[in-house]
């Protein structure tokens, strides 16, 4: 219903413009938008089609904005290397998926508007100031959700002595989600048992060292991590851990439970920022964009298969449960 409402609002507008005459140079010729996708990972392409849904629904068609799309691999030089690509080839607009992209284009865009989507807290990475005054020519969408949501409603079906966590320091947006994670943890009187990866081969060790530990794993939002979900969720049933995330889609690939931002929701609501930008709109005067379309999923398949009981008040917590 939102998203129906903003699309309309705007087109309304594009119209209003052709009809006093008062379309913007923007408009008036082809626009270049650059798009950053991390590792071509599913999420940012389901993000991506919506994206690009609203994009044209809005009246942006081929003939008048040309995407370029780049998938770097999840590492900081990656990274730096295609904002900076981006900005060499005279990009109008810069669009992010994920924290580490958004970081490395708020350092190298230069003057060039940035646009994220699915960055886990932006104030708390410093990508901007303020949710409602970003600060500086940088705005998008935060894909946060509580945390503590999570860990309550996973508290109702056990409460662990220790949980493992696999989260990655050379993404900052994961290394933001353990410290956050690490404060709740606490209050619930869960130890933490955490494996920094920095390389995909480290992850089968790191699952075999902290299964004897800890009675289930939180992986967090890093961009590696998730290019190797299979992996991490075949080596987790190995050890009969269950799974806890903050990552879309992992409950439908075997986790427990998740506490998810839509990812076509992310999509849609840059795609509105994009279409107001080449209206003229400046990219410190929009507001952060929050989630709406927030997920606490639980998964009964594993729930059944490891032998985990899950009572009614965790299950009338959920959005969605999987049978």
């Amino acid at each position: 219903m939102l998203m129906k409402r903003l699309i309309r609002a705007l087109m309304v507008f594009t119209v209003f413009l052709a009809a006093t005459g008062s379309v913007s140079p923007a408009f008036a010729k082809e626009q270049f938008v650059a798009v950053i996708i991390t590792g071509d990972l599913a999420r940012y392409r389901e993000a991506h089609e919506a994206f690009l849904k609203v994009l044209r629904t809005g009246g942006m068609t081929e003939d008048k904005v040309k995407i370029y799309v780049q998938t770097p691999s999840p590492d900081p030089m990656s990274w730096i290397n295609s904002i900076r690509k981006a900005v060499g080839v005279g990009a109008d607009i810069i669009v992010t998926y994920g924290a580490p992209a958004a970081l490395a284009a708020k350092k190298e865009a230069r003057n060039t508007p940035v646009l994220f989507a699915d960055v886990y807290d932006p104030v708390g990475l410093g990508i901007v100031k303020d949710l409602a005054v970003p600060g500086g020519d940088i705005t998008g969408v935060s894909g946060k959700t509580p945390l503590e949501t999570l860990l309550k409603a996973f508290a109702e079906v056990q409460l662990p002595k220790a949980m493992g966590v696999l989260y990655s320091s050379d993404d900052k947006g994961s290394e933001l989600q353990l410290k956050q994670l690490e404060a709740a943890a606490k209050a619930h009187g869960i130890a933490l048992v955490k494996k920094d990866i920095k390389r995909p081969e480290e992850i089968s060790t790191a699952v075999d060292t902290v299964a004897s530990q800890v009675s289930s794993l939180f992986i967090t939002e890093s961009a590696l991590l998730c290019m190797k979900l299979n992996e991490i969720m075949s080596l987790s049933n190995q050890k009969k851990l269950p799974v806890l995330s903050q990552a879309p889609g992992l409950c439908d690939m075997g986790a427990l439970m998740t506490l998810e931002a839509d990812p076509t929701e992310q999509g849609q609501l840059v795609a509105v920022y994009t279409l107001q930008i080449l209206a003229g709109k400046k990219a410190h005067t929009l507001p952060i964009f929050t989630p709406k379309k927030v997920s606490l999923v639980i998964n009964m398949k594993t729930a059944d298969k490891f032998g985990v009981k899950v009572p009614f008040q965790a299950l009338s917590l959920a959005t969605r449960v999987i049978k």
